[in-house]
């Protein structure tokens, strides 16, 4: 499952999207703002770079990778020099704080009082960015996972949101006996823990946060019962076969699967590329809690934006940012990719824009960050190849086979 890519092919890959995935303000002077969200990311980003300067901030260029490897390869081997780009995406937890521990990024502790709360960044958010008391990131999207449903499906066959776990399974077993993909997957290489922290955090919220800190190991025996119910699960063909991602969002469009988890900007995706009405065609919930009175967990992503130390754009990169979360400047963002990052913006979208709020219940929610930026790199890595393996084959062995792997890694990692 992962890509081996040859040196030769990899500087090939870095000149021609350097060479043509930029835009905005093109003079050579202009902060170079790198992200590996390419695509049509890049000409949103652009407009927000114009609405920068029309407000008379420092606007900046984007340079846009489709490839995460090239991207990685491309940014650190730039941060020793002060030809690095000005500002990049990065991400949070572990991957973050190598940067942090060998001097590579910028303290934005300072920044985040004096401009990033002020335009109405959640402060909480800060946390994820937090490493040794000090913060060294800003957010470039902060994104909300729930269960998308198909509303076709379930209107059709008499369905109804699930409060509990065993409503979910039975709403499961209904559209199986029914011939239709319960829960649609996308085969994505390092998708494979989506499920795996779900099923963790709806048993038990606190077994996920000693996991992912080192203080329970993955072969407790409450995870192999988390992993017994996953079996199950697969075994009673809840899960359709992975597809690349844009099959995984058609398929639900095309009321071949009835649910999906995602993010709920995916919204965005769902309307624009298939005319589906958000609170119409499909809505959202979260996963219910096996336990009662368990809070229910809804899982986070904080993308991070970073400033260069050595880059010779530092002080006009944290210029950028001082304008970045402008209320004008991030309802582009809302209005064009459905990124919702200030309570400033405003959002027309019941799903995306609804859960947001939603989220932010902490009487009847518990706000986690996600499996792969709150585990070690090193133990996500051995886990998502070793997830994907028990998900192709869920058996008994496979179940402590699995466990034993990732601990092995775990055991290294917090040693």
């Amino acid at each position: 499952m992962k890509k081996i890519i040859s040196i030769s092919c990899i500087v090939a890959v870095l000149m021609l999207l350097a060479s043509c995935g930029g835009g905005g303000d093109s003079s050579s002077s202009a902060v170079e703002f790198y992200t590996d969200k390419g695509g049509e990311n890049v000409g949103i980003m652009n407009s927000m770079s114009d609405q920068i300067k029309k407000d008379g901030g420092v606007g900046y260029k984007t340079v846009g990778y489709t490839e995460v490897t090239a991207y990685e390869t491309a940014i650190q081997q730039s941060l020793d020099s002060d030809k690095a780009p000005g500002l990049f995406t990065w991400w949070s937890g572990d991957k973050l704080k190598k940067l942090v521990d060998n001097d590579l990024v910028v303290d934005l502790t300072k920044e985040w009082k004096d401009y990033y709360e002020k335009e109405g960044v959640n402060p909480g958010l800060a946390d994820a960015f937090t490493i040794d008391g000090k913060v060294y990131a800003a957010p470039y999207s902060v994104l909300y996972n729930g269960i998308l449903y198909n509303k076709h499906l379930f209107d059709k066959y008499n369905l109804e949101v699930p409060k509990t776990w065993d409503e979910f399974i039975k709403v499961c077993d209904t559209l199986k006996a029914n011939k239709v993909e319960p829960i649609g997957l996308k085969n994505d290489p390092w998708a494979s823990f989506l499920w795996f922290q779900t099923l963790i955090a709806s048993y038990n919220p606190d077994l996920y946060v000693g996991l992912t800190k080192g203080d329970i190991k993955y072969t407790d025996p409450e995870m192999k019962k988390v992993m017994k119910i996953w079996q199950k699960m697969i075994k009673k063909g809840y899960f359709g076969d992975p597809v690349d991602p844009a099959s995984q969002v058609k398929m639900f469009s095309s009321d071949e699967s009835a649910m999906i988890y995602e993010p709920t900007v995916t919204s965005t995706t769902l309307k624009k590329d298939y005319n589906m009405e958000p609170g119409k065609d499909f809505d959202v919930f979260v996963a219910p809690s096996m336990t009662a009175d368990q809070k229910q967990v809804i899982f986070y992503e904080a993308a991070p934006i970073v400033v260069s130390k050595n880059s010779k754009q530092s002080a006009e990169a944290k210029k950028v940012l001082q304008s970045f979360y402008k209320k004008d400047v991030q309802q582009i963002f809302v209005d064009e990719a459905g990124v919702i990052n200030t309570d400033q913006t405003k959002s027309d979208d019941p799903v995306n824009g609804g859960f947001v709020k939603e989220a932010a219940d902490a009487s009847k929610y518990t706000v986690m960050i996600r499996y792969y930026e709150a585990t070690p790199i090193d133990v996500v890595n051995v886990a998502t190849d070793e997830l994907w393996k028990f998900f192709y084959n869920p058996t008994d062995a496979m179940i402590d086979d699995t466990l034993n792997t990732i601990q092995k890694a775990a055991d290294s990692a917090f040693k």
